[in-house]
């Protein structure tokens, strides 16, 4: 029984820890108050600090033993994959209708889509000069991973490292890609939140800002504040709801498992590592038609979308947490110079592109610079917890832009979605596929109308 414990059930107990203690850090210090920082983000830090002096570990009836970075980056790829089951699962609200909306969420895609583009030509480019001007034997290609860590998150750029690592054996993949993700959350704090201010001083926002509630500073609800967060849909004498929802995630999840191995086996090699790599895509596919199928059924009533939104904002939380523990420092420590020119290159241009388009959106462009940078830095919720600072009841339409926008980059990202997994593949043109993207997308969204005159 005890050997059940190491190590992944004591992994998962020290993520719950340190998301413990950063709740209490978050509701005690104000300077982590001003930076919006998530407990996750605060815990994270921690463990990071922690695990490389190798103090994380659990007692055993041998004496103590360490748990080692890789357990927690195996955690992170599962969390986000699990939780892009929840995602497939939610029932879509119809969205709000007229241009506006629709051109704004648009408009993110597309700037979305560039800034991965710029933001992983830079990691490679600064990866590859630094090579070439003072040598070293570190893997050039994983300078594209700052594109999908700053970007998309610690979650994709695990699925993409871990593809990089099991098809092409490219070396520290996952431990630079994670750490992109892990700045990048700060980025997002530290450099996004002094801009939202800014912004609101120099009197860039659409409407007049309000004072944020303690609450939300805080990170805790006041007492006798705590709104509902979920609705039963089965009876308590036979299957709790919450239980209920997640057999139903763990079921998808384990046919996607069971579609990522019949990929292992049957694809050709070069792209069969595909098929466990992407499972969180095949979780969602599953997730997706079961919805639907429901529907079908009439049995939609009994998937709460508010259950499966808190499962999967769980997921996130503990996820963030994890990825700062599956950073090996060891493993940065040759490319840790480049690796902070990259970040520092990367967090300047971002900040021009967002807020040179910005400027020139045609609506709401203050907020819009704010939910994209938040979007080309940290996570989804990195953009909304900045857009709260400028527009804290969300009176403007963007915050509905910044979900709409996931549709429209299923077709805007999708050459860059299909080509990140080949990026160490000799030969593959994936700077082309870069270029492009940077290249099309100004002159897509000059046609559009979408550059206008700077409204600030």
């Amino acid at each position: 029984m005890e050997a059940s414990f190491y190590p992944y059930l004591g992994a998962l107990c020290w993520i719950g820890m340190l998301l413990m203690l950063g709740t209490l850090i978050r509701a005690k210090v104000p300077l982590f108050q001003k930076l919006l920082f998530p407990s996750s983000l605060i815990g994270g830090l921690i463990g990071f600090v922690l695990i490389n002096l190798d103090l994380v570990g659990m007692p055993t009836s041998t004496g103590w033993k360490d748990i080692t970075p890789n357990i927690f980056s195996m955690i992170t790829f599962h969390l986000f994959a699990f939780g892009f089951v929840g995602i497939g699962l939610l029932q879509t609200k119809k969205p709000a209708s007229g241009k506006v909306v629709m051109r704004g969420a648009l408009w993110i895609a597309l700037v979305f889509g560039m800034t991965f583009s710029v933001q992983a030509l830079i990691g490679k480019g600064v990866f590859v000069l630094w090579q070439d001007l003072f040598g070293g034997t570190f893997e050039t290609v994983n300078g594209y991973l700052l594109g999908a860590g700053f970007t998309q998150g610690p979650g994709q750029t695990q699925a993409y490292a871990t593809i990089w690592q099991t098809s092409y054996q490219t070396a520290n993949a996952l431990s630079v890609g994670l750490a992109f993700a892990a700045v990048g959350f700060l980025v997002a704090g530290i450099v996004g939140v002094p801009l939202a201010f800014y912004g609101i001083k120099k009197g860039w926002v659409s409407i007049e800002g309000g004072k944020l509630p303690q609450c939300f500073l805080r990170g805790l609800m006041d007492k006798g504040d705590n709104p509902t967060c979920a609705r039963s849909t089965t009876h308590p004498a036979n299957i709790d709801s919450v239980a209920f929802h997640l057999a139903i995630m763990a079921t998808l999840y384990a046919l996607a498992y069971a579609f990522g191995v019949w990929w292992l086996c049957t694809m050709p090699k070069g792209i069969n590592g595909l098929g466990i790599g992407m499972i969180f895509a095949w979780g969602m596919f599953f997730a997706m038609i079961a919805r639907k199928l429901m529907a079908k059924f009439d049995l939609i009533h009994l998937l709460d979308g508010e259950t499966t939104r808190r499962l999967t904002g769980a997921t996130v939380d503990f996820m963030i947490c994890a990825v700062f523990l599956g950073i090996e420092m060891r493993a940065l420590q040759e490319v840790l110079l480049p690796f902070i020119v990259a970040i520092a290159a990367a967090t300047f241009i971002t900040l021009i592109i967002c807020v040179w388009f910005g400027r020139r959106s045609p609506e709401y462009g203050f907020e819009s610079c704010l939910i994209m940078f938040g979007y080309a830095t940290g996570t989804a919720a990195s953009g909304l917890l900045l857009l709260r600072i400028a527009d804290p009841d969300y009176e403007t339409p963007v915050a509905v832009e910044g979900g709409l926008m996931n549709v429209f980059s299923c077709l805007t990202f999708l050459p860059v979605t299909l080509s990140m997994p080949f990026a160490p593949l000799p030969g593959y043109p994936i700077v082309w596929v870069f270029a492009a993207v940077i290249i099309a997308t100004p002159i897509a969204m000059y046609l559009l109308k979408f550059i206008r005159k700077p409204a600030f």
